[in-house]
């Protein structure tokens, strides 16, 4: 099943809507998560605008006002829904994949500005991961407002610590993300001058060990400061191998010590799961 998540900054503009359909169409989407919706929508015809002419079912967590809204919109003939839990800042719909019967716990993200606010969503998060442990695989995927480290900004402050609370996040809940391509910033501010990494795609082990050559792409930003991200799990085909190791090295003497030499003499520069 192939993913997308996209901060739309709002579900009143029909050409928004129909860009997300176009996505969904042309990539064979499965599961989309929606942030921003700023409305509530609660009816079948508001939500068929962001899929096409095939059965759908859906979750939704309402805008406060015209602030955030949520929305999980999936194909039951891909995933069926066992249960969903939500708050304002996060929804994660429990189901399985009807092929294979593999257990799986979509999260739509959409965490707050404010540091101390933040910090809890990551709590209760975890909490929730906790929980469920033993229930199957996870993807949490969304708009964090957060980033990792401080490369992931251009000209905007970086805060350490929310960063350092990311990231005990991430490792205490053993998720990790795959290489984005296409883009390195996937928000830009209304002024063009300022740009972050906040958007992004979090799975567990179990999820990456499934899906090992998983694509995560950043697709132009439509109508809206962010990039949508679409997460593509079905076979494709990636061109030749980056590199080759033969089976007959294993008898080589050395070969351990050559690697671990080599390893250890890259310095450290991301987080530990990159």
């Amino acid at each position: 099943m192939n993913y997308m998540s996209a901060n739309i900054r709002g579900a009143g503009d029909s050409k928004k809507a129909e860009h997300i359909r176009v996505l969904k169409r042309k990539n064979g989407l499965g599961f989309i998560c929606i942030q921003e919706t700023q409305m509530a929508i609660s009816t079948n015809a508001q939500v068929s605008a962001f899929w096409d002419n095939t059965p759908f079912d859906f979750d939704m967590v309402d805008s406060s006002g015209k602030s955030g809204g949520m929305l999980n919109i999936w194909d039951p003939s891909l995933f069926i829904k066992k249960q969903s839990v939500s708050n304002r800042f996060f929804l994660a719909t429990f189901g399985e994949l009807k092929h294979g019967g593999e257990n799986i716990t979509v999260v739509n993200v959409y965490a707050p500005l404010d540091k101390k606010a933040k910090k809890q969503v990551w709590d209760d998060l975890l909490a929730l991961i906790s929980s469920a442990s033993g229930r199957g695989s996870w993807i949490l995927l969304g708009d964090f407002n957060c980033v990792r480290e401080a490369c992931e900004r251009r000209n905007s402050k970086f805060c350490a610590e929310s960063a350092n609370d990311f990231n005990s996040f991430i490792n205490s809940a053993a998720l990790s993300e795959y290489a984005m391509i296409g883009c390195r910033f996937t928000y830009m501010k209304d002024d063009g001058q300022k740009f972050s990494k906040i958007d992004r795609v979090l799975v567990c082990h179990s999820f990456l060990s499934r899906w090992p050559a998983a694509k995560l792409i950043g697709l132009p930003r439509y109508r809206s400061d962010h990039r949508p991200l679409m997460l593509i799990c079905s076979d494709v085909s990636f061109g030749k191998p980056p590199f080759r190791f033969f089976n007959s090295w294993l008898k080589e003497d050395g070969l351990e010590k050559v690697v671990h030499s080599v390893y250890v003499s890259i310095p450290p520069f991301h987080p530990p799961d990159k």
